[in-house]
């Protein structure tokens, strides 16, 4: 059964190693969550069903071996897992003076490659993922206590709109895309190239194509609608994604964009921009 919105929840907190699973507990620790560390699976079931009135996290991950793979998260458990690109996770491993629990399967690419198949079905199921390659640790300690402990005890669903560049790689967080790359491009512009979506003039170019505003009216007419079933099976948290070729000029302006219609919904909504700062490769 689901958890109804503001009740007590249990979470499993997973994902790859160096994907910051330990800083996530130590957060959630300091918040006030019982953290049970590689629990076994076999005592998932009762775990979940003792927590009572107790907001409680469970670290399960590779280190349970082979039978990770098939664990079902047991019914009205949550999972969040943590990821990141497989570079940054190798420079993690490397720096780690911990064995890495795939490290049967061969040297460190190897090791990864394992531990991502072990853990397919458990980012099939997870709830939310979050992508720690570009957070620092107190930014991925507050966006997991946010998920788990929501403020003032309420369970409001989070929207949180994202802009990317694919020439950067897909926004592994996502669980809507929308891809831009139809609407006219600054990039064409020599005077607005150097700029990006936070800026007027950007803004106002990419705006004045007619099918910006179709697209941001259907979006927000779309999520605005599928955000009230979301909330009604008492999820909290969505994550919606907006690509263009760079990740600096349409898909900016479109996020913003979004997220101010989604506002004006009283839906709460949170904007990042993940490679606005990046040179373009181009």
């Amino acid at each position: 059964m689901t958890a109804e919105v503001g009740t007590p929840e249990a979470w499993i907190l997973t994902g790859m190693s160096g994907a910051g699973k330990a800083t996530a507990a130590r957060a959630l620790e300091a918040a006030g969550v019982d953290v049970g560390d590689n629990l076994g699976l076999d005592l998932l079931p009762g775990w979940a069903a003792a927590t009572g009135g107790r907001r409680a996290a469970a670290v399960v991950d590779a280190r349970q071996g082979e039978a990770v793979a098939g664990l079902i998260p047991p019914a009205g458990v949550r999972v969040v897992y943590l990821t990141a690109p497989d570079p940054v996770l190798l420079r993690r491993l490397a720096e780690s003076t911990r064995p890495h629990p795939c490290h049967a399967a061969g040297g460190p690419a190897a090791a990864v490659r394992h531990e991502h198949e072990l853990l397919t079905g458990l980012r099939a199921a997870a709830d939310t993922v979050i992508d720690s390659g570009e957070l620092s640790p107190e930014e991925l300690g507050k966006r997991v206590v946010e998920l788990v402990v929501p403020r003032g005890g309420e369970a409001p669903l989070r929207v949180a709109v994202s802009s990317f560049g694919y020439k950067f790689g897909p926004q592994v967080e996502a669980d809507w895309v929308v891809d831009v790359r139809f609407l006219r491009n600054p990039f064409w512009d020599p005077e607005l190239r150097p700029r990006t979506g936070l800026d007027a003039g950007v803004r106002d170019y990419v705006l004045a194509d007619p099918h910006t505003d179709e697209l941001c009216d259907r979006l927000s007419e779309l999520l605005s609608w599928a955000s009230t079933h979301y909330a009604a099976k008492g999820r909290r948290h969505l994550a919606v994604a907006v690509g263009c070729t760079g990740g600096r000029h349409r898909s900016v302006v479109v996020a913003e964009e979004l997220a101010r219609r989604l506002r004006a919904e009283d839906l709460e909504v949170t904007v990042r921009h993940r490679d606005v700062g990046k040179p373009d490769p181009r």
